[in-house]
This record gives structure tokens, sequence and C-alpha cells, in this order.
């Protein structure tokens, strides 16, 4: 291997590291803001500035949950760069895996916190002096409930880990599939 090849090997990696970094920053962006729109009582800035320990563990779920999924994403974008080649299909292949499991982590996620709030309120309503009507998942979470917040943050974790496997080799046959159209 001469210097040249090596110094560009070098740069190709730092090329994919600050690539994973800026779509990593890019996707929870996105995910905060689309999932704030899904607690409008709740503002999480500042529930998190009170010091809310319930608000931060439920933001917390989320972000490690996008980050599980991007991180996939990003490793199968990172595979179009490697060392002595470029692969168009397989940097096509990674985008539309992100592009997948993105928007997947979101939308499950929010299905999620909602299948949890129905089995939360009908648990409640088999216990006795419970007022079932008053149970609010975003109040819970405003008034500092931690057992809500970790039963949130293991979904959301859980659920991750699940679609991150269904997403992680997407991009491979997407880009056999765009090499096979191309002849």
């Amino acid at each position: 291997m001469s210097l040249v090849t090596a110094i560009f090997d070098i740069a190709i990696a730092l090329v994919q590291l600050v690539f994973g970094v800026a779509l990593a920053l890019f996707s929870i962006t996105v995910a905060i803001n689309i999932l704030n729109r899904s607690t409008k009582d709740i503002n999480e800035f500042e529930e998190l500035r009170k010091r809310n320990l319930a608000v931060g563990v439920y933001v917390a779920g989320i972000l490690i949950a996008v980050g599980n999924v991007v991180g996939q994403a990003v490793s199968g974008v990172s595979k179009a760069v490697v060392p002595g080649a470029f692969n168009l299909p397989a940097l096509i292949g990674g985008l539309v895996q992100l592009f997948i499991g993105l928007p997947l982590a979101i939308v499950v996620i929010t299905w999620a916190q909602n299948r949890v709030y129905s089995w939360l309120v009908k648990a409640a309503s088999k216990l006795p002096k419970v007022e079932i009507e008053k149970f609010n998942i975003q109040d819970e979470l405003k008034n500092g409930n931690l057992a809500v917040a970790l039963v949130l943050f293991g979904t959301f974790v859980a659920i991750s880990l699940v679609i991150s496997q269904g997403v992680s080799f997407l991009s491979e046959p997407i880009a056999s599939a765009i090499r096979t159209l191309l002849g």
C-alpha cells in the first residue's frame, strides 16, 4: 500500500464519519420536532429546565430509539464509500434505507406511545379508587411520573431494536436492484 492510498483511505474514513454525524444530527432534529408536535401539552425544553426527570427519560428514550435506527441506515450509506471505490448504487440504497428507517421509527414510536397509554388506562381501570378519566401520559410526564417515563423509554428502545434490525440490510438489495436496472 502506498502512502497516497493510505492517506486517501483515511480521508474516506473522515468523510464517512462527518457524513454519519451530519445524518445523525439531522435525523434527531427531525424526530424531536415531529414528536414535539405529538406532545402539544408538554414543552419538553421547559420541563427539562425545571429538572423534570420523567421528561428527561422520555426524551432520552426517543433519542436512543431514533439513533439506533438511524445508525443502521448510516452504516448502509457508509458502505457506498469504501477504500478504493465509490459505489453509487450502494449510496442510493443507503439513503433509501435512511429515508425508510427514520419515518418508520417516528411513526412506530408515536404508535407505541399511544398503545402504552391504552394499556395503562386498561390496567388502571381494574384498580380500585383509580380515576382513569384523569390519567393522561402527558400530564403524568409533566408531573414527573418517572414510572410512566421508564415504561415509555423501554418501549421506545425495544421497538427501535426491532426496527433497526429490519432496516439494517435494506441497502444491499436496493443497491443490487439498481445495479441490475443500470445493466
